[in-house]
């Protein structure tokens, strides 16, 4: 072999070997650089912490807490007041029997005339003498001719009326016709005995056969009139049936009388 080939194979050889050196070196130099464990500064691991936490808080469900249920202060039930004053003497429902007497000295303050056909001069308190006029009127369109028999009557003009009837038929029957003074509604400027101007005025039972009696049995609660003391009712009202006995209480409250088909001391349950 010529010294020369062996030269150059000894340059090839060599050229070889730095190859191989020079690509290990290179593969050592990248393992350095990109698979090398990087050592945090306290500033990455801080950074790092919060941004864990961040994604530790938002991925969380909180449960919400439930608002607290208001208990309202318990307020008694108002007292539900009775809309009709059936014990003030001034009350226009006031319910005077027996049981239930009025002051003698007491007189309405409010007593106008009455300008209807009637026994003489007489008195109610003004609005139920308005309420008469024209429960009058009324039948008169419907050729009912009234009589207003008594009207009001003091606690003096009952105690004479009483006496006389005493005297006339003895106590016990005097006490089922007719109230004894102090109990009579008469007194309170509210009550009327009514008959028809057709006949003598009189006010006993055959006024039930007339046609005024049926005339106000059908249309004064319209007015503000009620049936004071119907038959079969003797034993709740102290009084024995009349015909001739009505007793104004206001429109509104007769109508519900009316229709109930009851006494006033039922319908109001005034009781002894």
């Amino acid at each position: 072999m010529k010294s020369t080939d062996k030269y150059q194979s000894r340059i090839r050889i060599l050229i070889g070997l730095f190859s191989i050196l020079f690509g290990v070196l290179f593969i050592l130099l990248i393992k350095l650089i990109f698979f090398t464990p990087r050592t945090l500064s306290e500033k990455d691991c801080q950074d790092c912490l919060s941004a864990i936490q961040t994604n530790q808080n938002s991925s969380v469900v909180t449960t919400p807490t439930p608002t607290p249920t208001t208990t309202p202060n318990s307020t008694p039930e108002p007292t539900v007041k009775p809309t009709v004053d059936t014990t003030t003497v001034s009350s226009i429902q006031k319910i005077t029997n027996k049981s239930h007497p009025i002051d003698p000295g007491y007189i309405p303050a409010d007593l106008t005339k009455v300008n209807v056909n009637s026994n003489g001069t007489q008195y109610l308190r003004s609005e139920a003498a308005t309420a008469l006029t024209n429960m009058f009127e009324a039948a008169r369109k419907d050729n009912i001719n009234l009589y207003l028999v008594s009207g009001y009557r003091s606690y003096e003009q009952q105690l004479e009326l009483y006496n006389t009837y005493v005297a006339t038929d003895g106590k016990a029957l005097a006490d089922q016709y007719d109230a004894i003074p102090g109990a009579c509604e008469h007194q309170l400027g509210l009550a009327v005995d009514l008959s028809d101007d057709n006949r003598n005025h009189d006010i006993d039972d055959s006024f039930e056969s007339t046609a005024a009696y049926q005339w106000l049995l059908k249309h004064s609660y319209e007015y503000g009139y009620i049936f004071r003391f119907p038959r079969g009712k003797e034993t709740i009202t102290g009084i024995a049936y009349n015909p001739w006995s009505f007793r104004y209480i206001g429109v509104e409250e007769a109508k519900k009388v009316y229709d109930s088909g009851l006494t006033l001391e039922e319908f109001y349950k005034v009781t002894d």
